[in-house]
């Protein structure tokens, strides 16, 4: 009898032993992983506007798009950039001078144009002031021309410090792509991190991107979240010519893992006021 029970109290054990198995490997499975294969980009020509002045052996601004562009369900998107803090030290001759209160005060200019050639024009300006480095984003206002549906356009962020004697311009191309059936399963998602998912798997980066870090805002210690857009930033900006050495176009690892490791103490972003620029 004696063994009997016993036998029933191991096997008890190991069911148990074995149910807890299974839920780590779900709960450790739950972190959404975007596919390496996914087209997050474009598929254009890599653009030539994607560097600048560095801070350290970081890109001083880092607009957060593929190096081909990416594509938004939304005619009015929000648009990311990253400004790399100034408390690192200088590498090499085109690094912008520091200022050891860890703030300087910069201009931004945001323009968008209407193709994506050396032709386009610019139909959008925008411009305002920061002080802080960190994660920025800014909406397409009402007060400027929606995005066309189906063509390609580029968007540019101008940042001018140092009184205006120093000036990096980058740029991306971004394409509004509408999707009936994607804009109904959006309309179920119960929240900004379902969003992400669905927009990630869909390759909607510019969406993604926002919903990810619109979650983070409110949800800062949500460390799963943080590394699903950690790992959705490695696939679509993997090989990305920002992160190239110095004088070369080969793809720095060491460059961008640092940047990432930066990148993610923002989990929310700073919302910059930018006013209407008349165009000339």
């Amino acid at each position: 009898m004696t063994s009997t029970k016993t036998r029933i109290k191991n096997s008890i054990k190991n069911a148990i032993s074995i149910s807890t198995v299974c839920i780590a490997t779900i709960a450790s499975s739950s972190i959404f992983v975007p596919s390496t294969f996914a087209q997050y980009g474009l598929g254009l020509p890599k653009s030539a506007g994607l560097g600048g002045a560095t801070r350290g052996d970081l890109p001083l601004l880092t607009i957060l798009v593929p190096d081909d562009g990416g594509k938004t369900l939304s005619s009015r998107p929000t648009f990311y950039w990253y400004i790399a803090p100034p408390d690192v030290t200088p590498t090499d001759s085109t690094t912008v001078p520091q200022i050891d209160n860890g703030k300087s005060p910069f201009q931004v200019t945001f323009i968008l144009r209407d193709s994506n050639g050396r032709e386009s024009k610019p139909i959008f300006m925008a411009e305002g002031k920061g002080e802080q480095s960190g994660l920025y984003k800014f909406t397409l206002p009402e007060n400027a021309p929606e995005l066309v549906k189906g063509k390609v356009q580029r968007w540019q962020i101008r940042w001018q410090g140092n009184g205006g004697t120093a000036q990096v311009d980058v740029n991306a191309a971004i394409r509004y792509d509408d999707d009936p059936v994607l804009v109904k399963e959006i309309a179920t998602a119960k929240n900004d991190l379902e969003k992400a998912k669905i927009y990630a798997k869909k390759a909607y980066w510019y969406d993604a991107i926002d919903a990810y870090t619109s979650w983070l805002s409110k949800n800062p210690k949500d460390e799963v979240a943080n590394a699903e857009r950690s790992n959705l930033l490695k696939v679509g900006l993997q090989n990305h010519r920002a992160f190239a050495k110095v004088n070369t176009e080969e793809f720095d690892p060491a460059k961008f893992a640092k940047f990432l490791s930066k990148f993610d103490e923002s989990k929310g972003a700073i919302s910059i006021a930018l006013q209407h620029k008349p165009l000339r």
